[in-house]
């Protein structure tokens, strides 16, 4: 049962963070080997450009060579040099002292007639002048057409196999990234379970736990002391498990349905649900609330709302005041508790990081309300001192109704 199980867990999609290291290391792992393959290419490219060159530079020297030796042997034994382009490796061509073509074979015509090699585009020319003109022939020269399709081959040769190289590359990273992960990936599995499992467990004793309160306090049995102690403890618990709960069951979540509504509901609910908390610690609440209608799902104005004031309450000092403020589609809520420094405004909305490790709290509130405002394009601005206290200011209008 727990094997099919560790199968599932692999089997099943990856999240988003895992997503992104994923695609980061097949990237990092393609582009390094398309980097060092590329080095060996071009090493490659330029030694068997360096190789073809010089069999082009033989075969068209032989090609002259056999022309010369023609004319010579022809000369010695007194009779008319007889042009036949099949005795040559290359084709050729014969000029006179007025570089007219005497005899060709050559598909390109020559315009430099300097000895040596010419190379242009399409085609290579090796051109010869004889010391002493045979037979009327001042100039020879063999062409080699054939090289600049070699070196297009060569290139196409290359890249092919270099496009080739990259997907079988990324495709091994893939399959060893999925390796690497695969072990990380079970013990999160165990966590994950332990952790969505926790959730369930702690939400019915939570959600029976404040009831039984809200009901005796109907009836006014009991300690009114004892009573906020349970209470206040029994929110504290509430705040644990929705915690968890976005820990445990974030991947899995969507978004409810968008509905127009008041703001200022959402906020007067968790002025209230926080108000005996804040009042252990000796902190008022004040608030200024208009009506701010919005469009989007009140559950997650809900944790917006919530995460905010219980982050104000948790870091104040006590005695302090905390103030919420809604006001032109803008809500605003200050403390004067511990403050946060320049350097960690930067990184408090990562998950996990918290404002001091001497407050409990997973570090996760200011992660939710970052996605959140990702989610709806809010803008959340944050000004802090330290020791001085926080304000932080979530703007609406952008889904205003």
């Amino acid at each position: 049962m727990i094997k099919s199980r560790q199968s599932a867990d692999w089997d099943i999609a990856l999240n988003k963070d895992e997503k992104r290291s994923l695609i980061s290391f097949i990237t990092l792992y393609t582009i390094s080997s398309l980097l060092l393959m590329s080095i060996i290419a071009i090493l490659y490219y330029n030694k068997e450009l360096e190789g073809q060159k010089k069999t082009c530079q033989k075969d068209l020297q032989e090609s002259v060579m056999a022309v010369e030796m023609g004319l010579m042997q022809a000369k010695m034994n007194g009779k008319k040099y007889i042009f036949c382009p099949l005795d040559y490796i290359l084709p050729v061509a014969l000029f006179d002292a007025n570089k007219t073509v005497i005899a060709s074979n050559q598909k390109f015509p020559l315009h430099n007639y300097e000895e040596g090699l010419h190379m242009e585009k399409a085609y290579v020319h090796l051109v010869k002048k004889l010391k002493e003109p045979i037979q009327n022939i001042y100039y020879i020269s063999a062409e080699d057409a054939s090289m600049q399709t070699s070196i297009d081959n060569l290139k196409y040769l290359i890249f092919a196999t270099i496009f080739i190289s990259s997907i079988f590359i990324a495709f091994i990273g893939y399959l060893l990234s999925k390796l690497l992960l695969k072990p990380v990936k079970e013990k999160i599995a165990h966590i994950d379970h332990f952790i969505k499992d926790s959730a369930h467990e702690i939400n019915t004793p939570v959600t029976a736990l404040l009831m039984s309160v809200s009901a005796l306090k109907k009836k006014g049995l009991s300690e009114e002391k004892l009573l906020r102690h349970i209470t206040i403890s029994s929110k504290q618990i509430s705040d644990i498990y929705n915690s968890l709960s976005h820990i445990a069951f974030s991947d899995i979540q969507q978004r409810n349905e968008i509905v127009k509504f008041d703001l200022k509901t959402e906020v007067q609910k968790s002025i209230t649900f926080y108000a005996e908390i804040a009042q252990a610690k000796q902190i008022t609440i004040q608030n200024e609330l208009n009506p701010c209608y919005i469009e989007m799902d009140r559950e997650s104005a809900s944790k917006l709302v919530n995460n905010l004031l219980s982050n104000a309450v948790k870091y104040s000092h006590h005695g302090k005041i905390v103030t919420v403020t809604l006001k032109d589609h803008k809500l605003t809520i200050e403390d004067r508790g511990i403050g946060i420094s320049k350097k960690d405004q930067e990184e408090i909305l990562k998950r996990y990081k918290r404002g001091t490790d001497a407050v409990g709290g997973f570090g996760i509130g200011l992660d939710i309300v970052n996605e959140i405002c990702k989610e709806y394009d809010l803008t959340l601005t944050i000004q802090s001192q330290l020791n001085q206290g926080s304000t932080f200011q979530l703007d609406f209008s952008k889904i205003k109704a």
